[in-house]
């Protein structure tokens, strides 16, 4: 083992020294940042792209978007039509895109463009919900204070943290795959919620779109989001309201 002696007497002796990594190097692509925004966009909210794009595109860079809460709607130069929920990711090529707007009342994302400083397995064009959003939208918070400080060490951190983040991201989408058709249903359900949180949303009503009783959904939420069907349909809308204050005030 390494740097443990044979002798069990010695100061240095460890009961825990375990090898995570000794047969081969690992090497992990890191990012450079071009610009990331945070947008709290109402239904007057549309980008053209080119023309109302701050810096010129480049052909390989990758964007992505973080949909917080509310809902965005990007149009690509073929034609189709993305439709992003809170929270949700996804990664698109700058090239593609050809417009996006608030679908809706409000639509707050991240929106951020950057370049892989070396080969990076990044799945473009599939959404993928995020159930622990809380998490992330703390870290982005973080990330922000961070890249708009005035010292140049922590506009560093702040991309190393968004690097992680990003990492984690692709993760998640890679596991897509083997989600269980609970798991989807759970996912079509919500993001139905966030395009709908003006409607009144009984647990019944829920339950009924799957369908499935009200047990088995609040089984399911629980496994999925960590909160009861009622819990989460609260929270969204308390953070529709609170964003519509935010952006009035």
């Amino acid at each position: 083992m390494n740097g443990k002696l044979q002798s069990s007497d010695v100061k240095n002796e460890t009961p825990y020294n375990i090898p995570l990594l000794i047969n081969e190097n690992v090497i992990s692509s890191g990012i450079s940042l071009i610009s990331l925004w945070h947008t709290y966009a109402d239904e007057h909210y549309r980008v053209i792209w080119p023309r109302d794009k701050k810096k010129p595109l480049i052909a390989n860079s990758w964007v992505a978007v973080y949909t917080v809460q509310g809902c965005g709607k990007i149009l690509l130069k073929n034609d189709e039509q993305i439709t992003l929920h809170g929270n949700c990711i996804i990664f698109l090529k700058p090239m593609d895109i050809h417009s996006y707007h608030c679908e809706g009342l409000v639509w707050e994302q991240y929106w951020m463009e950057f370049i892989p400083t070396s080969m990076m397995d990044i799945p473009v064009g599939q959404q993928s919900v995020i159930y622990n959003g809380e998490v992330y939208n703390q870290e982005l918070t973080e990330v922000a204070e961070l890249i708009t400080s005035p010292e140049a060490i922590k506009n560093n951190l702040a991309v190393a943290f968004l690097t992680k983040i990003i990492y984690q991201w692709i993760c998640l989408m890679h596991a897509v795959g083997k989600k269980d058709p609970q798991r989807r249903q759970i996912e079509k359900l919500i993001a139905t919620l966030h395009a709908n949180l003006q409607q009144r949303w009984s647990v019944a009503d829920m339950a009924a779109t799957i369908p499935c009783s009200e047990a088995w959904l609040r089984r399911l939420f629980l496994r999925y989001t960590g909160k009861t069907p009622k819990e989460y349909y609260l929270d969204a809308r308390l953070d529709l309201a609170l964003s519509l204050l935010k952006q009035q005030g």
